[in-house]
C-alpha cells in the first residue's frame, strides 16, 4: 500500500456527515478543487451529465433554508416528538435540525444537478412527463465531492430534502427543466471533529457466489 492509498482510505474511514458548520467563508480556490474532484468521477458513456450551482448569497440560502427546515419537521414529525440525545439516532436528528435552522448561515450550498434522461428499463411508451436526472451518473460525482471536502478539512453532508420543493427551486434559482437537482451539499468549516465512522462490518452485508452463502474472512451474511 502506498502513502497515497493510505491517505485515500483514511479519508473514507473518517468522512462523517458534518451538519454543524461555521459561518466563516470558504475560499473560492477550495470550492474549485472540490468541483474538479467531482468531475473526475465516472459516468455512463462518459457523458458527464452533471452541472453545479454554487449558492452563497443570503437570499438564496434563506429561501432554501426556510423550506428545508419546514419539510424536515413535516416529514419527520413523529421522530421529533421524543428525541433522546443519549442515542446515536437522537444526536443525528438534533444535528439535522440544527442544520435546517442554520442553513442560511452555511457558507456554501452546492446544488448537484443532472441532465434528465429516462432509464433504459422504462419503455418508450411509459415515458410520460419529466424524466428523472441520471442518478447513477451523478452520485459518483457527489461522493467525490464529499471525499474532497473531507480531504480539504471542510465539513459537508448529502441532503435530499429538496425534492419536497424542487419546483420552487427551479423557479427561484432559474434551473432549467432539462436538469433535475440530485442533491444539495451544505459546505463549511466544521464545528466538530472528524473521526472514525461506525458501520456494521462489510462481511455481514456480503454474500459469496449465491445469496446467503458464506466465505471465511470475506462473507458472513446475517440476512
Amino acid at each position: 500500500m502506498t502513502g497515497n492509498d493510505h491517505d485515500i482510505l483514511q479519508v473514507m474511514h473518517t468522512m462523517r456527515a458534518m451538519r454543524r458548520l461555521k459561518p466563516d467563508p470558504v475560499p473560492d480556490q477550495l470550492i474549485a478543487k472540490i468541483l474538479d474532484a467531482g468531475v473526475c468521477a465516472p459516468s455512463g458513456q462518459n457523458l458527464q451529465r452533471w452541472s453545479f450551482l454554487v449558492v452563497d448569497d443570503v437570499d438564496g440560502k434563506k429561501f432554501f433554508g426556510e423550506r428545508y427546515a419546514y419539510w424536515l419537521r413535516e416529514r419527520f414529525a413523529a421522530s421529533l416528538r421524543n428525541v433522546d440525545d443519549s442515542t446515536s439516532e437522537g444526536r443525528q436528528i438534533k444535528a439535522a435540525l440544527h442544520l435546517g435552522d442554520h442553513m442560511h448561515e452555511v457558507p456554501i450550498l452546492l446544488f448537484c444537478c443532472g441532465t434528465r434522461d429516462w432509464p433504459f428499463a422504462v419503455p418508450a411508451e411509459q415515458r410520460v412527463g419529466r424524466a428523472p436526472p441520471s442518478y447513477g451518473s451523478i452520485y459518483p460525482c457527489v461522493q467525490n465531492i464529499l471525499l474532497a471536502c473531507r480531504a480539504l478539512g471542510l465539513g459537508a453532508s448529502l441532503t435530499t430534502m429538496h425534492q419536497m420543493f424542487e419546483d420552487d427551486m427551479h423557479s427561484f434559482f432559474g434551473i432549467p427543466e432539462s436538469h433535475g437537482v440530485v442533491s444539495v451539499i451544505p459546505i463549511g468549516f466544521p464545528l466538530g471533529k472528524f473521526g472514525p465512522v461506525t458501520r456494521e462490518p462489510a462481511a455481514n452485508k456480503t454474500h459469496f457466489n449465491r445469496w446467503g452463502q458464506h466465505k471465511p474472512g470475506l462473507a458472513s451474511p446475517v440476512a
